[in-house]
């Protein structure tokens, strides 16, 4: 019997030797990330995995990002992490904005039209002055990161002027552009970018705010024919990833440290700069295919600025409640802006 029992006890360890997911494998932690973007999306093909691709170098195999379908709507994730329905997932901020009314500064017009000096302005700011408002409770933030300067988008042939947006229906992603949409004197329909084409192709919206490059990553481009673009955007997209607590703190404290090393302003730098290089790619190929795009200037640009100061006051007044000092965080933003800008 008691050869038996050894002679098992050793095929067992040459089992184990032979096996790829036995012994130096099985303390692997396996982090399903709930993906609704599409597979084939810029943002998935290169930003999330490589940054993915990163986790498991910098921790030696030990914590590995597995991508899978969506378990749920993309306004949904954030719960469905927090939850642990899935481990890990990237949200848009505005989808839940009441949640989250700190971001909103990154987010704001006429600040600079590159995401790359926007998202890493954005960090920095975000960690110095908001992180311990714990916005993101109930879930890690691994990063966050905003899209280059937003553009209205519309099915007109031609914009001329601003005051051809009057009464045309745009999709609007948060509660900001529903107020640009407001003093434009536009109607605001919400949805999320998943739903662009649809709504466009069934003339529920006759435009939208999106940047260059979503409106090829969505194939867009044959329903759009014009576009409005003014100095610094009309505004940015806030994303985030974000990874369910338990989950993160199952992980070794090395290797969270190893995460964190290429998560944060690295991972803002990263993902903007990689975005903005895509937003320029996109601008000069649909420029090329004859998207018209209309530049706000002058009398019109002043007077516009004019209709919209009351957002960055009104954030102002919301960060207060925060107990945040808006206007401090404000200036520290921009001056990291204009740091971030020197060539």
């Amino acid at each position: 019997m008691k050869l038996i029992q050894r002679l098992g006890a050793c095929l067992g360890l040459g089992l184990a030797a032979l096996n790829p997911f036995s012994a130096a494998n099985a303390d692997t932690q396996v982090i399903r990330f709930s993906n609704w973007l599409p597979p084939a999306h810029y943002i998935v093909k290169e930003m999330l995995e490589p940054w993915a691709a990163k986790v498991n170098e910098v921790t030696e195999g030990r914590v590995k990002v597995e991508f899978i379908n969506p378990l749920g709507k993309p306004q949904a994730h954030l719960d469905l992490v927090r939850n642990g329905v899935a481990d890990m997932g990237m949200s848009v901020h505005s989808y839940t904005a009441t949640r989250f009314p700190l971001i909103e500064f990154a987010e704001l017009p006429f600040t600079t039209e590159d995401g790359g000096i926007n998202s890493v302005a954005y960090w920095r700011t975000y960690e110095k002055f908001m992180l311990d408002a714990n916005e993101h409770r109930g879930v890690k933030l691994i990063g966050l990161w905003t899209s280059p300067a937003t553009v209205i988008f519309t099915t007109k042939e031609e914009i001329k002027s601003l005051n051809d947006l009057k009464g045309l229906k745009l999709r609007s992603p948060s509660p900001l552009f529903d107020s640009i949409g407001k003093a434009m004197a536009t109607v605001s329909v919400n949805a999320p970018a998943s739903e662009s084409y649809e709504m466009l192709s069934r003339g529920v919206i006759d435009g939208l705010y999106f940047q260059y490059d979503q409106i090829e990553n969505f194939k867009l481009d044959k329903l759009i024919k014009s576009a409005v673009a003014a100095p610094g955007g009309l505004g940015k997209s806030s994303q985030f990833l974000f990874m369910n607590e338990r989950k993160w703190n199952a992980i070794s404290e090395a290797d969270r440290a190893a995460i964190e090393q290429i998560s944060g302003e690295a991972m803002a730098r990263d993902f903007g700069k990689k975005w903005q290089e895509a937003e320029n790619q996109s601008i000069q190929n649909l420029s090329a295919a004859g998207l018209k795009t209309y530049h706000v200037e002058g009398a019109e640009l002043e007077k516009l600025k004019a209709d919209l100061a009351f957002i960055e006051e009104d954030w102002i007044k919301a960060a207060k409640k925060k107990n945040v000092d808006g206007q401090a965080a404000l200036q520290f933003y921009r001056e990291q802006i204009q740091a971030l800008s020197q060539p």
